[in-house]
């Protein structure tokens, strides 16, 4: 889906997070705060600079997702030394509303809460999006640099994982 060439020659250790699948009885709570202590420890177990990986919107159709992407595209795109790039093959011109016209309230309420999770630690996006017929989802690239997460959130994180900070 993207050119991860920034990220691979960037000479940082990279983690590339894939989908995780959580029963609908269990979302929530205490499964995700178990997913992120298991991963706080791993990124700090391994030295883990970089982590990145996809995350979707439903649906396919760009104007429908135009507030929300463009809010991204222009507020929360990676810096060039970790920019991933959409794939041209089912990369999608974003239709970009201009910064000034943009509502950030309404944008972030059509974000999904995964990505809203990320750009509080800190996190970016890709450039551009991937449109996932099958899945019916538009997919943005996360890029989450763990030298740039807030002391506050790192804080969090190592102490809920159990570590000293």
């Amino acid at each position: 889906e993207f050119d991860l060439t920034a990220l691979k020659t960037s000479g940082r250790r990279l983690l590339e997070l894939g989908r995780s699948c959580v029963h609908a009885d269990y979302r929530g709570g205490t499964a995700m705060l178990l997913l992120w202590n298991a991963l706080a420890d791993y990124v700090l177990d391994h030295g883990i600079e970089v982590l990145f990986g996809a995350a979707s919107f439903h649906g396919t159709d760009m104007n429908a997702l135009a507030l929300p992407l463009s809010y991204l595209q222009h507020f929360h795109l990676a810096p060039p030394e970790l920019r991933v790039v959409a794939r041209p093959s089912q990369g999608a011109l974003l239709p970009m509303i201009p910064p000034d016209q943009l509502d950030r309230k309404t944008a972030m309420l059509a974000t999904p809460a995964l990505i809203k999770a990320y750009l509080r630690l800190g996190g970016y996006v890709g450039q551009g999006v991937w449109i996932d017929h099958a899945f019916n989802t538009t997919d943005v690239c996360l890029v989450m640099d763990t030298a740039q997460m807030s002391a506050k959130h790192r804080d969090f994180y190592i102490r809920k994982s159990g570590r000293d900070a």
